[in-house]
This record gives C-alpha cells, structure tokens and sequence, in this order.
C-alpha cells in the first residue's frame, strides 16, 4: 500500500541509525585516509612528545583564568564522555541486529589500549601511568591520555553506523571531553591530541578490517523520502544498476508506473564526497564533488538532463527533484525498460547503435559534454528507444577533449555490447572515418571510466585490439606511443661509481676527511631526520600541481602525482630532465594527448620551474634577505692561514665551463653534440607547431597559478627539508639561505647531463652551506643527508609508483 506523508513522518521523525542493520559492509577510502592523517599527526607530535610545549603552556595559562568560572565544569564534562561511550555501546547491544558493531568497538578499543601503550613508550611515559591514565581523572599528566584515546576510538567506530545528528553530537562530546582532561591536568595539549589521533586511527583500523556501512537509506525510508516531494509508492525495490557511492532504486507507484530514483542521502553524504575526490583523483572521467551540496548535485543533474532534452537529446522524464524533510536529495526520473549493459549481445540491432551514437554527437554538437558514459548511462525507454541517462558529471566543454573523450567512451562501451566490428560500423556511419580518426587519441585506458576499466578485464579482445581495428576503419596511421628506457645491470653499476667518485670529491672540496664526517653523523638527531624523510614526498604533492596547471587538457591528480614519484625512480638511470619529458610525454599519451602537445606540454612545466628558481635568487639577492655570507674555507686552508677558495657561484661556473671543454675537446663527445643539431632543429620546428595550442595555457590565470605555485611550493619544500637535515646536526641558519642554497644546486643541477645532478648537488650543497657559516663536517653531513632523504631513498616508493602506472595502463 501506499505511504502517505503523514505515516511516513511518524516512523521517521527520529531517525538513529544510518542505514538498515543488514546493510552491506564496504572498506571505504575515508578509512584509508583518517588512517594514514593520523599516523601523520602522530609522527608530528612525536617530535616535541611528551611536552609541555609552548602551546600547552599557553592552553593552561588560559584555562587557569578560566577556573573560577568552569572549573567545576571539567569533573562533569569528563564523565559525560565516559557515559557517552557507554551509552553508544549499549545502543547497539540493545538494538536488533546491531551486535556487530560490538565486535568493531571491541577490536577499536584494544586497537587504541595497545597503540596509546606503544606511543607513550616511544615518548618516555612509563605504561603503569597509560593504565593508571584509563582510571584516572587528574593529575599527573600523561602522554597520551588514554581514557580519551578509548573512547574516541568507540564513539568514531559507531559514527558510520549513526544518523548524522548523533554523528556530530559524538564528535563535541569527545572535543570537550578532550578539553576537560586538560583542565583536569590529567593530560596536555599534545597529549590529547595524540590521543584524539590513536583513536581515529584505531577506528580507521577497526573499519578496514571488518568494514561498515555506506549510510544508504533503506527502502522503507526511501519511500517516506519520496512521499514528502509528493510522489507516492506502493514499493521500492534496487535498481538493477546500483552506482557506488549512491542509492539508486526503482518505485512503484499507485497507478503501476514504475520510476527510477536515485538518492543521495544525508547520513552518507560524508563517504559520498570522499568517494567522489578519490576517484576523481584518480580517473580520468570523474569530477569531484566536494564543495556542492545534496540539493546541488540533483539539480545539477534534472537541469543538464532537461537542457539535452531541450536540444533533441533523448532522456529520461525529469518527474521530482528536491530535498526530503529528513535532509536526503531525490532526484526521481522515469524508468527505462533496460541498460545496455544487461542487453544481450545480439539484442542491440544497427538502428538502436546508430541512434546511441548520434545522441551523444549531438549532446556533444551543443556543447555539452556527458563526461561518464558508461554502459549504465546508455538505456532503452519503455518505447523501445534509446535515451541518455546519469547526467550528473555533465557540463558545457570548453575543451574538444571532453567531448572527444565521450565519443572515445562510447566506442569502447559498445564494443563490449555487441563486438568490435559492429561498434565500429555504427560510429562509421554516424561519425564518419574522419570523425573516427579524431576519436582514435583518446580511445585510452585513462580515458575510461572505472566501471568500463573494470569490464574490459573481463571482456574476449583489448582495448589495443579495438584500437587497431579502429585504425583501420578509419584509414590512418596508429601514432606510436614514446619507449622508455630501463633500468639495467650496468646503468645500476654506472650508479655504484658515480656515488663513490661524488663522494670523493665533495670530501677534497670540503677539506674534511671520512672520520669527520662520520663523526657527524654519528651525532644527527634522528628524528629530524626521520622529520625530514616524512616531508620530502610532499615535494612531488606541489610538483603534481604544476603539471597539471601546465596542461591545457584535463588530467587527474593521483596519476599525475604517481608521475612525480615515478621520474624519481626513472632520475637514476636518466639525466632528470630527460627523465621527465620521456615519462611524461608517455603518460599524457595515455590521456589522449598527442606526443607533440605532451611535450610542449613537459617543457612549459620545465620552463615554469626555470622561472621560479631564477626569480627566487633574483629575489633573494636584491631585496637584502640573508644570502651568502661567508667565503668557502680551501681544502688545504689551516685555522690560522686565512686562505679562501672561490664563491659558490664561482665554483659552480667553473663546473659548467669544464663540462663544455670536456664536450668540446673528445671527439666522440664533439661529434654526438654536431650529429644532434639537425635533428634538434628539426623536433624544435615541430615543437614550434605543437606549441602554439599548448601555449593557450599562458592565457589561462589558474593554470599560470597552479604552474608557478606548485613549482614555488616545491622549492620552499626543498628548503624545509635541507632545514630539517641541517637542523638535526645542532646548526640553523635563515630560511632564506637554505632557500638560495637549494635553488641555485636545482637550477645548476638541472642543466647537466647526470643523472639526477648526481656530483653536482652534492657538491653544490656542501658548498652553498659553507657560504652560510655551516662548518665543512657539518655540511658534507647535511648533504649526504638531504640527497639521502630527497634522492636516494624516494625510488623506493618511486618503483611502487612506477608500477602503479602500468597496474593502471597509465605507463
């Protein structure tokens, strides 16, 4: 029967639970992410652990004045966080079906309990005062406070499972009772937030291991949703293609019809906007959405499925869109007869093909891009035509890749309907040879949409196959994509003898000798270093966002920043910027980026980089910032002799004129530098013509900004770093310094013809922290460490990078 509004608001007034008890159970990539932000803030805190800092002194002297007014307060607050836990803890022994969640908490808490043991350890806090912390509610103060930890992890294990209001209620109650600890003197600030930060992570574990729910509205609650917009069902049952991240069903209304409705709820909108970022990040096809809201995201879709209809595009009949009293976005739109993917193989015939193809090119002919064309997204009406569904990435493109990119889309989801050969007919006759050739550059793994990745793995032929055959309907030549060198036994041993003459020389230029350095090293800070280690991979974070901001097509962030870490491991057996140009190009390739324009594309980021580097010196040295200080102490110089040797810049001329003479004066040398002129003319008159549309970035102020930011961002990263090595041997100098130091070893580094500037960074560090006052132990040892930390370690996550991209068929 149906529900009306008034009996669907008496079940649904108060709403406790997010979805039904026997909701399926996901791994989210929140998780991943609360997991690996809390290890981070852990690693951070470890730093000054177990305190008091600054801060805790500051909090303290303002809770101090605040204690003849709430200092009452605090005993209350802190055994209301108690009662909470337990009060969450019997909900869900006392609900139906909830048992479950007892377990996760179990597992969370004793996550927590061990963990606050570890890191107190780690800190210097005995474990009798951890224990005693549980019990306790004053003084002394502990690192971590562990009643906090525990009951953080509890309250954050139950909050995918409870209705949004309590979500937040839980959240307060755990900030304020992490407030009354303090003022109870039982921990400090640092304390309680390393506790905060254990009991997300033992969360974030507890949900990884056993899963939780999505927050997906039942079918019952759904049909209260549908009755407050005035659509009235009989029954509500799933839809047979369900996307992640949303809940889409079928209902039957009281006349028989039945319609699709997709639904964004509230209490699962936190996972739908991480859902969304992440595989925004990390495909092609997919726009993130994090800054619209519920209301937003269905009227964005019912106006875009509206305007298509409005150009001839036929749709599904936009029926209900807006916000239920409970907070949950519907978006209610008549229901088709069949996808395409559940067609059968031979059902599809020539006319059906051919009227899909000519709704997208003329969806596209408006100017509008679908941007997920999926199999879902294609789907049969009740009257047996064809229509276009799921418009909720849709937007008017400015860029003819987004609409190449869905006829691209398209090709392959027919292909896996109904065969290559007839795909390739019905695009033929809509589109065209030409047009087929137009579409040939983004017919790419990267350009898919997941789903579409997904049942490519399982289809009878690959997509190089499609390719080929699409080359040849079309009549054109497949552009070969860009071969990258590989690692090998002698470039491993090449690496072996460069690093032992790199340190041979920086020892003679230094006027140190091995038990000096060693001496040195035996006395750095270790977690300076391991500070320094944490920091150096947010280096490629920046360097990602330059890349993306010199492209003009769309790429995404994740790829990109794997292609940061990837060149890093590439930079070893490769000069670093040919490293980079070859990787690159090779990766925009599989974007659907043409290798003339990728390239253009690589050398405005290189040229972007170049700029930022010389204005920062340019910067530094007129503005009367501390620079250079001090003259470079000579090998053979004594304490009392006075001698100096030349400046840094000197220096570092003087290694570039003797690798000019030593290219001039060896014939074979000489005659490998002539033998490449004319083949360099002859790329930089095709890199000429490449250029003027990949030049249309400079008329783009974000993507200037992103180009120029990333590339500033990565060098002040590079300062912190070398900061944080130099640092952990006892000596600092101003940032300003460490900036021009880094910035003039990169940019000198980076016009040699070595792999990763290796010798010429080492040497150029070393020798730019002399001119700063670093002693010459001291600065070999912060070299070593820095190119450690920034050269030598990054291919290990480098490699794992590298093989990220050709897992993903980005390489």
């Amino acid at each position: 029967m149906a529900v009306n509004a008034d009996q669907a608001r008496e079940g649904g007034f108060v709403r406790v639970w997010s979805s039904a008890a026997d909701a399926p159970r996901l791994r989210r990539p929140t998780d991943v992410i609360l997991l690996v932000t809390s290890i981070l803030a852990l690693g951070l805190l470890a730093l000054a652990a177990p305190g008091p800092t600054g801060a805790d002194h500051a909090l303290d002297a303002v809770l101090a004045r605040l204690e003849p007014l709430f200092g009452w307060l605090w005993s209350i607050v802190y055994a209301v966080l108690t009662l909470w836990a337990v009060g969450v803890v019997l909900l869900a022994a006392a609900s139906r079906g909830r048992r479950l969640l007892l377990v996760d908490q179990l597992i969370a808490s004793a996550v927590a309990f061990g963990a606050a043991l570890g890191v107190g350890a780690l800190a210097g806090t005995h474990p009798s005062l951890i224990v005693s912390g549980l019990v306790s509610s004053g003084p002394p103060v502990v690192y971590v406070a562990t009643r906090v930890a525990i009951v953080t992890a509890v309250v954050v294990t139950a909050s995918p499972h409870l209705a949004r209001p309590w979500r937040y209620a839980s959240r307060l109650v755990v900030g304020l009772g992490a407030v009354a600890a303090i003022g109870l003197h039982a921990t400090n600030l640092i304390g309680a937030s390393a506790a905060i930060a254990v009991g997300i992570a033992a969360a974030a574990v507890a949900h990884l291991v056993m899963g939780s729910p999505q927050g997906r509205l039942t079918d019952a609650q759904v049909q209260v949703a549908l009755a407050d917009l005035g659509v009235l069902a009989t029954r509500v049952t799933a839809a047979p293609a369900r996307v992640a991240a949303e809940n889409l069903l079928v209902a039957r209304t009281e006349q028989g019809t039945d319609l699709l409705v997709k639904v964004y709820g509230r209490d699962a909108w936190d996972s739908q906007v991480v859902g969304s970022l992440w595989t925004a990040l990390t495909r092609r096809g997919e726009r993130a959405h994090v800054w619209g809201t519920r209301r937003s995201r269905v009227e964005h879709e019912a106006l875009y499925t509206m305007l298509a209809a409005q150009v001839g595009v036929p749709t599904l009949d936009v029926v209900a869109v807006g916000l239920a009293d409970q907070g949950d976005a519907l978006l209610v739109t008549s229901s088709p007869r069949a996808y395409l993917s559940l067609l059968e193989s031979g059902v599809p015939g020539e006319e059906l093909l051919g009227d899909t193809w000519r709704a997208v090119v003329a969806l596209n002919a408006a100017g509008i891009a679908h941007r997920r064309i999926e199999n879902s997204s294609v789907v049969v009406r009740t009257d047996g035509s064809v229509a276009l569904a799921d418009f909720d990435a849709a937007a008017h493109a400015s860029d003819e890749g987004d609409l190449r990119t869905d006829q691209a889309r398209l090709l392959v989801v027919t292909a896996l309907a109904v065969g290559i050969d007839r795909a390739l007919s019905a695009a033929v006759e809509v589109v065209g040879p030409e047009g087929l050739a137009a579409v040939l550059p983004y017919v790419q793994p990267a350009a898919l949409g997941s789903r579409t990745r997904a049942e490519l793995r399982g289809a009878t032929w690959t997509l190089d196959e499609l390719r080929a055959a699409a080359v040849a309907a079309a009549g054109v030549e497949d552009p070969p994509l860009e071969r990258l060198r590989r690692v090998t036994p002698r470039s491993i041993g090449r690496l072996l003898v460069v690093g032992l003459l790199v340190y041979v020389l920086v020892t003679l230029l230094a006027g140190v000798d091995l038990a000096s350095v060693a001496s040195a090293l035996a006395s750095a800070e270790w977690a300076w270093l391991a500070a320094a280690l944490a920091l150096s991979p947010t280096i490629q974070m920046a360097l990602a966002g330059a890349t993306m901001g010199a492209a003009t097509a769309r790429l995404r962030y994740v790829p990109v920043l794997m292609l940061q870490y990837a060149i890093q491991f590439i930079s070893l057996v490769l000069p670093a910027t040919a490293a980079r140009l070859a990787l690159e190009v090779r990766v925009f390739q599989k974007f659907g980026i043409p290798a003339a324009t990728a390239l253009s594309f690589g050398l405005i980021d290189s040229v972007s980089g170049f700029v930022v580097q010389v204005a920062l010196i340019v910067l530094i040295l007129v503005s009367g910032l501390p620079g250079f200080t001090s003259a470079v102490p000579a090998a053979s110089s004594t304490a009392g002799s006075g001698s100096t040797s030349p400046s840094l810049v000197a220096l570092l001329v003087a290694l570039v004129a003797i690798g000019v003479g030593v290219t001039l004066l060896v014939p074979r040398l000489r005659h490998r530098l002539t033998a490449l002129l004319p083949r360099a003319r002859a790329a930089l008159a095709d890199q000429g013509r490449a250029a003027r549309s990949a030049l249309g970035v400079l008329r783009r102020p974000a993507k200037v900004a992103a180009m120029l930011g990333g590339n500033l961002g990565a060098q002040l990263l590079q300062a912190g770093v070398l900061a944080f090595c130099l640092h952990s041997f006892g000596q600092t100098v101003a940032f300003s310094q460490l900036i021009l130091v880094n910035t003039a070893v990169s940019l000198c580094a980076g016009l040699m013809p070595v792999p990763g500037g290796m010798g010429v960074a080492e040497v150029g560090f070393t020798v730019g922290l002399q001119a700063v006052g670093v002693p010459s132990e001291i600065a070999v040892s912060t070299a070593i460490t820095f190119r450690l930390v920034t050269f030598y370690l990054p291919p290990v996550w480098g490699a794992a990078a590298m093989r990220w991209l050709r897992r993903n068929e980005y390489a």
